[in-house]
């Protein structure tokens, strides 16, 4: 039975109480606008009006009446004992009040705590303020195709991996419009329907969604701030899944990076169980610690059964959309149909700025590790002036964000409600193939202090009044 949890409705629901009307109306257009965009199935089994309403931090009441004008749309059947279940796909016209088209814009004043990405960087702003519109005009030639990727990047990303001790040819490298589209080329490429991909609990969210469009079945392995549960992912292993999908570094959401011995423990798994990773690198160069730039896991394993991510998304700006998968050149031949009936090929202009912005990564890294350790160490005074002895966190060693746990407090009714505060914010369950975590958030610290300051303040006093249920 395909039962829609009420975290996932609160994570896909966004910003709905900035829509006009009663706060009923809002909910049914909102929801009807998932069913619309079939974010939420036909046949599937929505939540209780308890559970939602706890959920969203609304009246039971209000949801009884959204559901009512769904129902009476033709949208939702409902009934005593079996639920309320999505008998048809909504459409503008059979939605309360016909507006399910609309969108929700974030407004200027709204805080956007959901992304830890960061700022421009001053190396970035530095290189482009020196273009002329000489070298710009330079840059056209030929047909501007290429589906693998510039040949020169492709030099210059094999250059980047060969300099931290993992020999690469070109014909190794793939170009992608960032690290998102490399995860959803190797789902696509990689995995079928009801094909096992093992990640870990929790994970980045985007390649939770990519995996579950492909409908694969996820099996999820505990990972915590001291690294995976390697009893579980031996077991995972031992059943031959398809894919194994995670971050050795820098791990998305709980910032942590495995330990050399861990390290050690998951290379010979991988050789005892063949397994085909993706190794997702994207976070690699933000270490909040003094140090250098680890060496991707394909250099300790089977290269024929390894696919590394890369981006300079990270380093630079996300508006670079430039990413890259390392991989066999048959893995990434095939990687590059795909990509081709996708989108052709990356800007030539991006991959032209990123070869001359990977000549001065070592810049960048020492830029960014300032910016990104000072932003850290701020955010963790200002959360233990607050917080102390209520909330519970450890430092990451890379990444953008703190994976924090509330003790006793429904982190996913906390992010509704926040929204009236204009501060939008991130759940653990987001995170998971499960959906656990109901008492943690995503915290991003690369945030102005001010900021900082205002997002810990409405959470502490949110917290206060939102004990789990």
């Amino acid at each position: 039975m395909n039962r829609i949890s009420p975290a996932r409705i609160s994570r896909l629901i966004g910003s709905w109480r900035t829509l006009e009307g009663k706060v009923s109306e809002q909910l049914s257009v909102a929801i009807g606008r998932l069913i619309a965009a079939r974010e939420l199935p036909v046949g599937g089994l929505l939540p209780s009006e308890r559970a939602l309403s706890t959920a969203l931090a609304v009246s039971r009441g209000t949801v009884v009446a959204a559901y009512g004008s769904l129902r009476d749309a033709g949208v939702l059947d409902s009934r005593h004992g079996s639920g309320h279940r999505i008998v048809a796909p909504a459409t503008a016209s059979s939605a309360a009040h016909t507006r399910l088209a609309g969108e929700v814009l974030a407004l200027p004043q709204d805080i956007d705590m959901t992304s830890g990405a960061l700022p421009p960087s001053s190396i970035l702003i530095e290189v482009l303020a020196a273009l002329r519109g000489t070298d710009l005009a330079s840059l056209a030639t030929g047909l501007g195709y290429d589906a693998s990727g510039l040949p020169a990047l492709r030099w210059a990303v094999a250059r980047y991996y060969t300099d931290l001790g993992l020999p690469t040819h070109p014909d190794n490298i793939l170009i992608t419009s960032g690290a998102q589209q490399a995860v959803w080329l190797l789902a696509n490429a990689l995995v079928d329907a009801s094909d096992a991909v093992v990640v870990e609990d929790p994970v980045y969210r985007g390649s939770l969604e990519a995996f579950r469009r492909r409908n694969a079945r996820i099996v999820p392995v505990a990972a915590t701030e001291h690294g995976l549960d390697m009893r579980q992912l031996e077991k995972a292993l031992k059943n031959r899944p398809k894919l194994l999908y995670l971050f050795p570094e820098a791990h998305n959401p709980t910032g942590r990076s495995l330990d050399a011995a861990s390290r050690r423990k998951l290379t010979d798994l991988l050789e005892r169980y063949p397994t085909f990773l993706v190794e997702d690198g994207a976070q690699n160069e933000l270490s909040t610690e003094i140090g250098t730039t680890p060496r991707p896991l394909a250099g300790q394993t089977n290269p024929e059964r390894v696919a590394t991510i890369g981006t300079l998304s990270k380093l630079f700006w996300g508006g670079i959309r430039i990413g890259w998968i390392r991989a066999a050149p048959p893995v990434v031949s095939r990687l590059a149909s795909f990509k081709a009936v996708n989108d052709l090929g990356c800007s030539m202009f991006d991959q032209h700025l990123a070869v001359g912005l990977l000549e001065k990564i070592q810049e960048a890294r020492a830029y960014r590790h300032q910016e990104v350790a000072n932003h850290l160490d701020i955010a963790e005074d200002l959360i233990a002036e607050r917080a102390a002895g209520r909330w519970h966190w450890a430092r990451p060693s890379g990444g953008t964000a703190i994976w924090i746990k509330m003790p006793g407090v429904d982190t996913v009714a906390l992010c509704q409600e926040a929204q009236r505060y204009r501060l939008f914010l991130s759940a653990g369950p987001g995170y998971s193939a499960q959906e656990n975590f109901g008492d943690v958030i995503r915290l991003p610290f690369v945030r102005p202090p001010e900021t900082m300051r205002f997002a810990i303040e409405t959470i502490c006093h949110l917290a206060d009044g939102k004990s789990a249920i």
